[in-house]
């Protein structure tokens, strides 16, 4: 049973004020390094972070939030009622019929690659990709148009002007004959904007209407390859199977960002795993002077014993009470070093004191209450297995 003495002389040493005796500076520096190793720990994890959501800004920008693709095959056929109702649920904010198909689009002298991506007017991003317009506008109520990326279109020598278009080339997917003359369609469309934001999606995706996408391709008009979905908050894939279960009449899946890139997704958490036990592995080397400090102790306040064993103490209370010093000594280390982490990521956030390397953009850091407890929790178990470790009942030979 823990007594209440054991914690009151924890208490006692923890907070002692006599700064002359070896003892006590060699566990402020302990304490120190605690503070340091667990500061150090959340400014980096916090780092990882922040650097984390400022590349999925752009790399799933045109991510949904959510998306409705068929189990199988690559189409599925739904009238615009179910997708009303898609609409109307409580969660949703907005939700688009898309196609989206692989294309290659040429002119006389250069040819590329590309995701076309079929949208109607309504198209939840259309007043992002006109905000992301470099030259033209983004207009997919208009017949056979082209929106592209920068990139792809420089690599086209692309021209905005009326005597300028593309020959867009994709699959047919209703063509029932091995012997069809060509198992391919083509389509002239014409440059109505070009959108910058970043090369991998510059190069990855093109627009046009839905209908002008569905005539390529061959499918009818109430025949998409997805339902991409923009909800009103955090809501699992699973919430959203639950409502649509009635609405198709074949099966469909829903998937959430990671579902939509799970090779960047996982490397990202890979990496965030290896700065986590790189930098707890420092962690650990800092409790090395937790242990030299109650190691120490335990030898100085050896004369304590007499007192206590003759106030009717026992012998494995002396152990006990460095034990409660050396989680007391984590604990407060932990949480002192998130303070210090908070404001360090406080001030780089409001005063941008570092940048990153060649550009002028302020490095991202973003301190949130999951690492926070992380570190908290790491700190606190590496301390109470180093003070079990420190003050184990030593054999007598």
């Amino acid at each position: 049973m823990f007594k209440s003495y054991i914690y009151k002389i924890a208490v006692r040493y923890f907070f002692s004020k006599d700064s002359k005796t070896i003892v006590n500076r060699i566990n402020g520096f302990a304490f120190l390094m605690i503070v340091a190793a667990s500061c150090v720990l959340l400014v980096v994890l916090s780092a990882f972070s922040g650097l984390k959501d400022f590349g999925l800004a752009y790399t799933s920008s045109f991510d949904p939030d959510l998306k409705i693709v068929p189990e199988s095959g690559s189409y599925f056929v739904l009238n615009s009622d179910a997708i009303q109702k898609i609409k109307a649920l409580e969660f949703v904010e907005n939700a688009s019929a898309v196609i989206e198909e692989k294309v290659v689009l040429s002119n006389e002298l250069n040819s590329g690659g590309t995701i076309l991506k079929g949208v109607r007017a309504d198209y939840y991003l259309s007043g992002v990709l006109d905000s992301l317009s470099l030259i033209g506008v983004f207009s997919p109520s208009k017949e056979n148009s082209l929106y592209l990326g920068a990139d792809l279109a420089s690599s086209l020598e692309v021209v905005l002007s009326e005597d300028f278009s593309l020959l867009a080339t994709a699959a047919k997917k209703n063509s029932s004959s091995l012997f069809s003359f060509s198992p391919f369609n083509s389509k002239r469309l014409e440059i109505e904007g070009v959108y910058q934001i970043s090369s991998d999606i510059e190069k990855k995706y093109a627009f046009a209407p839905l209908r002008t996408v569905a005539s390529l391709v061959g499918v009818g008009e109430n025949a998409f390859t997805s339902i991409e979905v923009k909800t009103n908050g955090f809501v699992g894939k699973e919430a959203l199977s639950r409502e649509i279960g009635d609405l198709f009449n074949s099966k469909v899946i829903v998937m959430d960002k990671q579902d939509l890139n799970p090779a960047l997704y996982k490397m990202l958490n890979t990496e965030n795993l290896a700065v986590y036990l790189i930098f707890s592995l420092v962690a650990l080397v800092s409790m090395f002077n937790l242990v030299g400090s109650l190691t120490i102790m335990m030898v100085e306040k050896r004369k304590d014993l007499r007192v206590l064993k003759s106030l009717g103490g026992q012998e494995g209370d002396f152990n006990k009470i460095f034990f409660t010093l050396g989680v007391f000594t984590s604990v407060f280390g932990a949480f002192l070093g998130i303070v210090l982490a908070w404001v360090v990521v406080v001030i780089q956030n409001t005063s941008s004191l570092i940048v990153v390397p060649g550009t002028s953009i302020p490095y991202p850091v973003s301190l949130t209450s999951a690492n926070a407890l992380i570190v908290f929790l790491t700190i606190f178990i590496l301390g109470v297995a180093t003070s079990a470790w420190s003050t184990r009942p030593k054999s007598s030979s």
